[in-house]
């Protein structure tokens, strides 16, 4: 065998342990012990023409990472295996944190109800560099972390805030502020309007509330200020105690309305019930009215920024069996990889995005995403301009209270290049959109979607938007169950929003859903062979092009769809072949939902719907059953317990 052979053959084991003695590890034999994963990894970059394989074996606990480990490519088949419930965190977490009382200063300012309840514990000295306040998040703002949080037990407790639950209202509208939006480049010339900045004025419904706020220093609001579907999170500038004003440092995209709605946070005189906390950043100590046993329990502060693992252009490595959690920002940036296997993890209390997986051919499996502060999972991969595939996939992963602080444009999952795949997973509590997919030639299938959309409108479980080129697309065989709304508020299945052109929806199951299916009047979409049980309506299929946004696609120099189409290369080869009506999109019926087909659906005490240009939306084979009440009820259970046979199982995945 060649020296080359031979070193491919072989596989260097690295053991991370605080313990190298454990009794779980002991036995096993591996050429270097370390204790901390980035020494781990150092130790295989250096030996990297030794081996054909590596392997780095994490011991059952906690290995903690405050800054990035960077994964050189130079480790030829590098895999991260955790071992025992191993579990990787970007903050501090101590099994039984010593809580004590709260100083007298402090209580102070605490609601009267709440100063027997709470309790303090003081971080080391260490921590506090690295503590961080909230930041300025929302629709359209990119946000790599946010704030510090406390966990307990393993879960997120709540930044003392006012109200408690929901949002409260705008009693009064003082100064809408300035209104960034309306100086955006794809505004029309003749209606662009740009402003210096200038933070909008107003007074909560309840006048008397601010009075609490006087000596906040550090005061944020987070609300759907104009639209409810795009929110933002800014910081409060000053506090009128005697009338109530509140006056934001920085305008909302849209600028405030009275139809607006907010909570405030990060407030200590709001820390009045069970589950809040507020850190006191320079003093280094978190103030907790802490849940029932909560004193007992592990408890831990999310420090770490920056992603916990990076990888940059590496080839056929994996990362499995490991939890990760507690940390401020992402966990694990992969960019530019091929080959690349994430598989059996679990990712809680993670504070932005958890997981970003770049490149070609690699696979997210298996794995668990619960309480993430923004998107679990970002999947990118191939090349829009020829058309490469990029052959990525998430399947068989679970998806559970993401986007609980960055609220709306941060889907669980998002998928963007061309030829990448979503297979069976499970989509449940988002507040906004589920799934948002952009590019080309995605396939969606055996997945369910359920409760998402909960707080906001104008959405849909899985989203595309604003792009005639984006397509090739096929949501088939998913299962969408229990997506309320109404129909002032448009909340959808599956939303084709704004002339998206080009995708089929076929073989899905929609059960007690608000709308099944939103078609913002696109091109060439195809809905074929689903199922509607007890929604308020199959399909709203509209013809906006030639209606309110025909003066939106009117400029070339400012409209979103003339610009993404110019593009693209849609007259040249392989697009001419693979998406031959493209050719036409400017040229006839210009605006008009042409070539749409809805054919062969099945209706179970769901209306139909609408569908506003039935000269070019054929529909056909329409099977239509009427049932209400109990035997509606009936139906739909039958609906979902057989779709469910579909599109599982999901294997659980040890936390």
């Amino acid at each position: 065998m060649s020296a080359v052979l031979a070193a491919s053959a072989v596989a260097l084991r690295v053991l991370v342990s605080a313990d190298p003695a454990a009794a779980t590890v002991a036995s096993e034999r591996f050429d270097a012990r370390v204790a901390e994963l980035t020494q781990a990894v150092a130790w295989c970059e250096a030996h990297a023409d030794e081996a054909g394989r590596f392997e780095i074996v994490l011991a059952p606990g906690i290995h903690t990472v405050l800054g990035s480990v960077q994964v050189p490519v130079a480790i030829p088949a590098l895999s991260i295996v955790g071992r025992g419930g191993a579990r990787v965190v970007g903050g501090i977490v101590e099994p039984k944190p010593a809580w004590v009382e709260a100083d007298a200063a402090v209580l102070a300012r605490v609601p009267d109800e709440a100063r027997a309840h709470i309790r303090a514990w003081r971080l080391p000295a260490s921590a506090l560099a690295r503590l961080a306040g909230p930041v300025h998040s929302g629709h359209g703002v990119s946000v790599a972390a946010v704030h510090s949080e406390l966990m307990v037990d393993g879960r997120p407790l709540e930044l003392a805030r006012w109200p408690n639950e929901g949002f409260a209202e705008i009693g009064e509208l003082i100064d809408p502020g300035s209104v960034p939006r309306d100086g955006w480049d794809d505004v029309p010339a003749a209606r662009r309007v740009k402003q210096p900045d200038r933070g909008g004025v107003f007074v909560p419904a309840d006048r008397v509330r601010p009075m609490r706020w006087k000596d906040e220093a550090d005061l944020w609001a987070l609300g759907f200020w104009n639209w409810d579907w795009s929110h933002e999170q800014l910081p409060i500038a000053k506090v009128d105690a005697d009338t109530g004003a509140v006056t934001l440092a920085r305008p909302h995209t849209y600028g405030l309305a009275t139809r607006g709605k907010f909570f405030v946070r990060n407030a200590l005189s709001e820390l009045d019930r069970e589950g809040e906390y507020w850190i006191d950043r320079a003093e280094g100590v978190v103030y907790a009215w802490l849940p029932e046993h909560g004193e007992a329990a592990e408890a831990g502060v999310t420090l770490a920024g920056e992603p916990l693992i990076v990888l940059d252009g590496v080839r056929g490595a994996s990362i499995s069996d490991i939890a990760f959690s507690c940390t401020r920002g992402t966990v694990i940036a992969a960019r530019a990889c091929a080959g690349l296997r994430i598989e059996g993890c679990a990712f809680s209390a993670v504070g932005a995005r958890a997981v970003e997986l770049d490149g070609t051919g690699n696979v997210l499996a298996r794995c668990d995403f619960r309480d993430i502060g923004g998107t679990g999972a970002l999947l990118t991969g191939g090349d829009r301009p020829t058309l490469r595939r990029g052959d990525s996939a998430i399947e068989d992963c679970n998806f559970r209270e993401c986007g609980r602080i960055l609220r709306s444009y941060s889907p669980a999952v998002v998928v963007e290049g061309v030829g990448n795949r979503v297979s069976r997973c499970a989509i449940t509590r988002h507040p906004h959109i589920a799934l948002w997919f952009r590019g080309n030639d995605h396939l969606i299938e055996a997945s369910e979607f359920s409760e998402v959309v909960y707080e906001t409108g104008d959405a849909g479980a899985i989203y595309v938007g604003r792009d005639w080129t984006a397509q090739g697309t096929v949501i088939r065989g998913n299962l969408f169950h229990d997506i309320r709304g109404s129909d002032a508020r448009f909340q959808n299945a599956v939303y084709l929003d704004d002339m998206s052109s080009g995708i089929t929806v076929e073989d899905n199951t929609f059960v007690r859903c608000n709308w099944g299916v939103l078609v913002g009047g696109g091109r060439d979409n195809t809905l074929r062979r689903n199922t509607f049980v007890a929604c308020t309506k199959a399909v709203s299929w509209d013809a906006r092009g030639v209606g309110w946004m025909a003066k939106e696609i009117e400029d070339p120099a400012s409209s979103t769809l003339l610009r993404t189409y110019a593009a693209m290369p849609v007259a040249s080869e392989p697009w001419k072949s693979r998406y031959p009506h493209l050719g036409d999109y400017l040229t006839f019926d210009f605006g008009r939902p042409v070539r749409g087909v809805f054919a062969g659906n099945r209706l179970v005490g769901t209306p139909l719907g609408s569908i506003d240009d039935r000269e070019r939306v054929l529909e056909s084979g329409t099977i239509s059953e009427l049932a209400e009440g109990e035997l509606l009820e009936a139906r739909a259970a039958e609906a979902v317990a057989s779709a469910e046979k579909s599109v599982g199982p999901r294997p659980a995945i040890a936390r």
